[in-house]
């Protein structure tokens, strides 16, 4: 459950920001912000794609963690009061701008978070290939090896090679372990997050790892709208070729709110 990008960036050191710029060649005058919050194992390059092709006055920035990209050096592993710090402190710390968040699997659990700490600077949220809360699957699963292994085959998405490369599995089942930890804690309590915004939600109808029936389930923690799409695919639909562009263009449409 990780992008090639991740496995490839050099070492970095621990000064290394949390949220830098996804874009190439970042807005000079940015009039939106959109921050990008990857799945677990994954840093945000993975999801370059989709927020490439926005318009140039759009500021993305993108999630990223401990063991990964630009933080390859660094040991994984964080809490949730650090992430949502984090925001605090390079997020709301930056010129103000309407915000709009955007999570994939565990992402979307830690932009949920996020929305919420953001209050009216937050316009809308778009969650991706994740439920509300806790699950069965998550309330039994562990951190360990195994189970991390497991997740990695399940889930798909993973370079063959990473999955054949003694030292680098290794890091990557880091990653993922802390990652799993993470999302147990960003899931607890979740009942009690309430969002003010537009809130969109995609899924993928043939996803291992997430059933799409209860996407639904989201209309609860919001007081706005909450439009629910699902797309034929697994757990990583949204990267697809034949429906990146319409991922695009709902990440257009959460924009514009």
């Amino acid at each position: 459950m990780t992008g090639t990008d991740d496995v490839t960036q050099m070492k970095s050191s621990s000064t290394a920001p949390w949220w830098p710029q996804l874009r190439l060649q970042p807005a000079a005058a940015p009039r939106l912000r959109l921050l990008v919050f990857p799945h677990s194992g994954a840093g945000p390059n993975t999801l370059f794609p989709l927020v490439e092709p926005l318009a140039d006055d759009v500021e993305v920035l993108g999630l990223s963690l401990p063991g990964r990209e630009r933080r390859f050096g660094e040991p994984p592993g964080c809490r949730l009061d650090e992430v949502l710090g984090s925001v605090t402190a390079e997020v709301l710390g930056r010129d103000p701008l309407p915000t709009v968040v955007f999570g994939h699997s565990l992402g979307a659990l830690l932009a949920a978070r996020a929305a919420q700490l953001l209050g009216p600077h937050c316009r809308a949220a778009v969650v991706s290939g994740q439920v509300p809360g806790r699950t069965r699957r998550r309330a039994h699963a562990t951190s360990s090896e195994e189970d991390a292994v497991r997740l990695l085959r399940e889930g798909g998405g993973t370079p063959e090679w990473v999955l054949h490369d003694p030292e680098m599995l290794a890091h990557v089942t880091r990653v993922l372990r802390a990652d799993i930890d993470l999302s147990r804690e960003a899931a607890a309590g979740f009942e009690d997050v309430r969002l003010d915004v537009p809130l969109h939600v995609i899924g993928g109808t043939a996803d291992p790892l997430v059933p799409h029936e209860p996407l639904d389930g989201w209309a609860d923690h919001t007081t706005g709208p909450c439009r629910v799409r699902r797309f034929d695919g697994d757990h990583f639909f949204l990267l697809a070729d034949a429906h990146r562009g319409a991922v695009v263009d709902i990440l257009r449409a959460a924009l514009a709110h």
